[in-house]
């Protein structure tokens, strides 16, 4: 078995709001509430859910970017939660992001080289010709060159700036490596250049992904397992391709929605009724009972537990492998095409 690289335990993360004349906190949004999650050395796990559910936060959270209101994050079996000063910038060599918008997070002000060589510079690790020399070997890794180093990030294409912000995140040789939505800024083409160069770069540095992503078939062809949020929770993980087997009726809802170019395959779509629930005043029970059509009192009082199913796939729900959604247009399609997803 794969030795564990990042594992949470009960992990929280909660905004406060305030308001009133005083600015006292008025209520919280629950962001990220209780994950439970490992990743495996060299695995890619895939985290997908919709607008809202927690999913970002969750990276930046693990990463120590914003601090966890409760719960516990380990690293290579080293508790990090509440690391400070240079312990915390120890650990943050290993620990990198790469951010959905490339041109938001590049310093528009500042050339390439400078732009990637800062880590290098602040680290200790290089200046000068040595870190010029080591941008230029990151720049050629990701399918850049010479001539690109004193450029500005306005003079980049979407897919360069994205190949940039990875070049920075592998600057320090880091272990960890969260990928938000770093493809959903562009076109088709350039994202499958992307996501190739993801999965060379991975197996050439030996790194561990966290990718975050809304569209279902990049996260099938990326990832090796599959976590499933909604309003901060996490609601099913599993190593098995979700087109064909998932267990919650959100992961199911999740699948249904997704387009495919045949119109034949007329199969059960579980279209969901209603709005998600406020993340201030998510309601109480299992998260997903105010939108799920299989939905009992249970599930109005008790919030189901993540509970392993078989093969590594665990699932929140109270009736997991009881019920039947049907066959989607997704899985006949699936089918039709030796079980691949166009």
């Amino acid at each position: 078995m794969s030795e564990t690289l990042l594992r949470t335990e009960d992990l929280k993360k909660y905004f406060p709001l305030t308001g009133g004349v005083f600015r006292k906190v008025i209520g919280k949004v629950h962001a990220v509430d209780g994950v439970n999650l490992d990743i495996k050395k060299g695995e890619t796990l895939g985290v997908v859910g919709e607008s809202g559910c927690g999913k970002t936060t969750l990276g930046r959270t693990v990463l120590r970017l914003v601090p966890a209101t409760s719960g516990k994050i380990f690293f290579e079996d080293e508790d990090i939660t509440a690391l400070k000063g240079s312990a915390l910038r120890k650990v943050r060599f290993n620990m990198q992001i790469v951010f959905q918008d490339p041109m938001a997070s590049l310093d528009p002000r500042v050339t390439i080289k400078n732009s990637i060589g800062e880590p290098l510079v602040v680290n200790g690790v290089a200046r000068g010709r040595k870190m010029r020399d080591m941008v230029l070997a990151l720049l050629e890794k990701v399918g850049l060159t010479e001539a690109h180093l004193n450029r500005f990030p306005h003079e980049f294409s979407g897919g360069q700036r994205q190949r940039i912000c990875i070049a920075r995140a592998l600057a320090l040789n880091p272990k960890f490596v969260v990928m938000d939505e770093p493809t959903s800024s562009t076109d088709v083409s350039v994202q499958a250049q992307t996501l190739n160069l993801m999965k060379d770069l991975q197996d050439e540095f030996d790194l561990t992904y966290m990718f975050i992503s809304h569209n279902l078939s990049v996260v099938k062809h990326m990832s090796d397992r599959l976590a499933v949020m909604y309003l901060g929770k996490v609601v099913e993980t599993t190593p098995f391709d979700i087109f064909k087997k998932s267990l919650h009726p959100y992961t199911f809802a999740l699948v249904s929605a997704v387009p495919i170019p045949e119109p034949k395959f007329s199969g059960r779509a579980q279209i969901l009724a209603g709005e998600v629930p406020s993340p201030i005043d998510p309601p109480p029970g299992c998260r997903f009972y105010p939108r799920c059509i299989f939905a009992q009192e249970i599930c109005s009082v008790e919030d189901p537990p993540l509970k392993d199913v078989g093969g590594n796939h665990q699932v929140a729900c109270h009736f997991a492998g009881e019920l039947d959604f049907g066959k989607s247009a997704q899985q006949e399609y699936a089918d039709s095409v030796n079980g691949s997803i166009a």
